[in-house]
C-alpha cells in the first residue's frame, strides 16, 4: 500500500482535532475505511448515524483534510444502508508505531476518488472520480478547499507528497 500523511478529519468541512498528523494508507484490498479504535470510536460517536436510518438524509459529510483541501464523502459512501438499518462503514484498526497510526482509505474513499500512484517520484495523487450516473459539478464539490477556491495543490509536508486535483 501506498502510505501518506492527513492533517485533521473533517465533518462537513470543519476539522475535528481527531487524527491530527495520521498516517493514512491507500489500500484496495480494505473494504471499509479503518483507523485507530479511539478515532473511529469518536467519529462514529459524531456522525452519528442512526440503526433505523431516521436521521440518514440528515448526515454530515465526512472528508480528510490534506494540505488545504478536504477530501469529502457522502453518507452514501460512509453508511451501508439496507433492509436492516444503517451501520457506518468505520472498522477500527490498530497499527502500532513506527508505521501507525494509521488510517485507512478503503473501497468508500477510492470509488470516490481517482487515485494516480507516482513510483518515480514517490508521490500519490487523487482526483473526484467521475461517474456516469453522477453529475461532474456534483463529483467536483467532493474536493473542498480549505482557503477558497483552487485547482491543483501539492501537499508539501507530506510523506510521501501527495497531489490534489480539482478541475
Amino acid at each position: 500500500y501506498w502510505q501518506g500523511q492527513i492533517r485533521d478529519i473533517a465533518i462537513n468541512n470543519e476539522p475535528q482535532s481527531l487524527c491530527a498528523n495520521c498516517q493514512v494508507a491507500v489500500d484496495t484490498g480494505t473494504s471499509q475505511l479503518a483507523g485507530p479504535t479511539d478515532v473511529i470510536t469518536d467519529l462514529s460517536r459524531r456522525l452519528n448515524v442512526k440503526s433505523d436510518c431516521s436521521n440518514y438524509d440528515a448526515l454530515p459529510s465526512l472528508g480528510f483534510v490534506m494540505g488545504n483541501h478536504v477530501l469529502n464523502l457522502s453518507p452514501q459512501d460512509y453508511v451501508d444502508k439496507g433492509p436492516d438499518g444503517c451501520e457506518v462503514s468505520l472498522m477500527p484498526l490498530d497499527v502500532p508505531p513506527p508505521n501507525g497510526p494509521l488510517f485507512i482509505f478503503g473501497d468508500p474513499f477510492l470509488r470516490k476518488y481517482y487515485t494516480a500512484y507516482d513510483r518515480r517520484n514517490s508521490q500519490v495523487g487523487f482526483a473526484a472520480a467521475k461517474h456516469q450516473d453522477v453529475p461532474e459539478r456534483q463529483a467536483a464539490a467532493l474536493l473542498v478547499s480549505l482557503n477558497g477556491p483552487g485547482t491543483v495543490d501539492k501537499v508539501e509536508d507530506a510523506s510521501p507528497p501527495i497531489f490534489l486535483a480539482r478541475k
